[in-house]
């Protein structure tokens, strides 16, 4: 395909969608990107907003995969930017070029009901295993919405059932009949695997493309292996990667894994089903143990202030239930040898597996045998109930060199937020790239006549914290009505938003706005759609709206950052990547600390410009941006705009 004929100013985009004009940013994307697949290499692209890095890579990849009858993998870390793709931009692209290509949106096979096993729990509700109303109107809901899916999959559902429930009636590998399967024509996983077979363009989230990445096997199930994948929002792969790379056990899981077996009454679960009463006591045993395990794990956190204790060293504490879970192994083989039917015998091998990883997963954990990588305990959730332990590879570079630059031929990364002191080998280092092709598209808006921004020069430092936050209370009112609200408020710490939004609230009510605070019981989605339709209204918020957020227009005038985005050195992964640096003789600080708030303000710097007719101001709270030698970098990372030092 010829990208002048697609991108040009009298192009096939062009005379398709009226609001159209030529970007060279997005036609020298189109270029790299093929430049990139023709010559089987990898390519960085840093893009900025209103550059349509989408249509940059969605034309060579489509061109690519029907001229050579392969796919491509496009994976992306949000669901927006994902229903844009598939219900906005890959639509479009059918109507207008010149080709014929099929598209697939991949979900993990966890997603889809498994009809056999739907039966079964049918059966067990009419054998009186189901005392539970909740259980059971979940299961009518399911059988309700049976008659009309055709997709069979949990996003296809208006409300969703239970995690008990749909565990027991998901699709799984380990206890799939396959060919043997009296619903295999109608199996809802095996018609979207054959879409995805069928597809050019295979849509998925990070999280599966990186779970599927932890079991070295890039051609699992939904992942055929491809020779081209694009990452678009790259930024966050380090993050998502890092999690598939290392250890989760919480309580939660332990308990929903026994109480799956049988429950504490004895009246359902598994072995009730199988009526191995045998077993029972050793399910009843590890129930005990784990209780005492995680009471003691919640004693050792009594007298720290943080939900979050590093473990520096193995064995902290005994392995109490490696024993009942070792005992609740063999009791499960011991079923699986007498069972009567080959269902029965593959739902027994699936729970044999899961023990058997709970077992694994604890020991690798609590004896870190898991090489460089770090350990620590979290409490969670509301009133920190969920107590999880968890590990992490400090660099996962290693890894994403072997198992995925060296494996794919051409990897596309993009993001607008890569390029840190005007270089990408930061993100190269991290996540382990080596001689990529490098592409600084730029922004196609105009910066400097579309935002202000104001720099505080004469305020306290942030480590004078009741200083700093009495000043910033007046600051923030000042740029408020500067606007008249229309603004986020942009926090590093829920403690320091809390105490600010409280403080604000006479002001806010004697201007006539209204707030909306994160964490304050109203979900993500809804509380920007309030925003949006109240356009004078101020939104306080932390790590999450820093990125991914998309306001257009005056409903968003002004955008204050509080403070610069340093992560908190203590989080254990932080510190452990702290010291890995420092022993190696680096400067933690301009190698680690510096670039990631770096990359993390340029995040809410763009949360202001997302179309050519935005305009509005930006403050940054925090005086080092002057006062510090490391201010300028921050400055030469940002677009060109008018400073106004304040």
């Amino acid at each position: 395909m010829n990208l002048k004929e697609i991108f040009g100013p009298e192009g096939l985009i062009s005379k398709s969608l009226p609001a159209y004009e030529y970007r060279p940013q997005q036609f020298r994307m189109a270029e790299a990107v093929v430049k990139a697949i023709d010559n089987k290499k990898h390519l960085i692209v840093e893009a900025g907003t209103g550059v349509g890095k989408s249509f940059s890579y969605l034309v060579p990849a489509i061109g690519y995969a029907v001229a050579n009858s392969e796919r491509v993998i496009v994976s992306t870390k949000t669901i927006n930017l994902q229903e844009q793709l598939l219900k906005r931009d890959i639509p479009f692209l059918k109507q207008v070029l010149p080709l014929s290509f099929k598209a697939a949106l991949v979900k993990g096979r966890s997603n889809y009901l498994c009809l056999r096993r739907w039966e079964r729990e049918l059966k067990s509700k009419e054998e009186g295993l189901f005392d539970n109303v909740g259980e059971a109107r979940d299961l009518q809901m399911i059988a309700d919405w049976l008659q009309e899916t055709t997709d069979g999959s949990l996003s296809d559902l208006e409300k969703l059932p239970s995690n008990r429930i749909w565990n027991k009636v998901c699709s799984e590998h380990d206890n799939c009949l396959g060919k043997g399967c009296s619903y295999r024509d109608n199996c809802f996983f095996q018609k979207a695997r054959k879409k995805i077979y069928e597809a050019h363009l295979l849509i998925v989230n990070h999280h599966l493309f990186f779970s599927n990445l932890a079991l070295k096997k890039v051609q699992a199930d939904f992942l055929p292996l491809c020779k081209c994948v694009v990452l678009d929002e790259a930024h966050q792969i380090e993050s998502v990667a890092g999690d598939y790379l290392g250890i989760e056990i919480s309580n939660y899981r332990i308990k929903h894994f026994l109480d799956s077996l049988s429950t504490r009454e004895r009246k359902k679960g598994l072995l009730i089903y199988l009526r191995a009463g045998d077993a029972l006591k050793y399910v009843d045993r590890a129930r005990s143990q784990a209780a005492l395990f995680f009471k003691d794990i919640l004693k050792s956190m009594r007298n720290i202030d943080s939900p979050i204790k590093r473990i520096r060293k193995p064995d902290f504490f005994s392995n109490c239930l490696d024993g009942p879970l070792r005992e609740i192994y063999s009791s499960l083989k011991e079923l699986k040898s007498r069972a009567k039917t080959k269902e029965d015998e593959l739902e027994i091998s699936a729970w044999m597996r899961r023990c058997l990883d709970l077992a694994d997963g604890l020991n690798a954990f609590l004896g870190q045998t898991l090489k460089d990588h770090v350990y620590w305990i979290e409490r969670e959730g509301k009133g920190f109930k969920r107590v999880v332990l968890k590990s992490s590879p400090v660099n996962i570079s290693v890894e994403l060199r072997e198992n995925l630059f060296t494996q794919v031929p051409t990897i596309i990364m993009t993001s607008a937020t890569l390029v840190t002191n005007n270089s990408f080998q930061y993100f190269k280092d991290r996540v382990g790239l080596e001689n990529p092709l490098e592409l600084k598209a730029g922004s196609p808006f105009n910066y400097e006549k579309q935002v202000r921004l104001f720099i505080t020069k004469k305020m306290s430092e942030p480590q004078e914290v009741e200083k700093y936050r009495e000043e910033a209370i007046e600051k923030i009112k000042h740029y408020l009505k500067l606007t008249e609200g229309r603004a986020f408020v942009l926090f590093t710490s829920y403690k320091l938003m809390n105490e600010v939004h409280q403080a604000l609230q006479p002001f806010l009510k004697e201007q006539g706005i209204n707030s909306f605070r994160q964490g304050a019981g109203i979900p993500r989605n809804i509380m920007l759609e309030r925003f949006r339709e109240d356009v004078n209204s101020v939104l306080f918020g932390t790590d999450s709206f820093w990125t991914g957020v998309d306001v257009q227009g005056e409903a968003l005038s002004n955008v204050i950052i509080t403070k610069l985005p340093f992560d908190v050195p203590d989080h254990p992964l932080n510190e452990a990547r702290i010291e890995n640096i420092r022993k190696k003789g680096g400067d933690p600080f301009l190698e680690y600390s510096l670039p990631e708030a770096i990359i993390k303000l340029k995040q809410g710097f763009g949360r202001l410009i997302r179309n050519k007719e935005d305009k509005g101001i930006i403050a940054i709270l925090d005086s080092r941006l002057l006062t510090r030698s490391y201010g300028r970098l921050f400055l030469n990372s940002l677009p060109p705009c008018r400073v106004i030092v304040d």
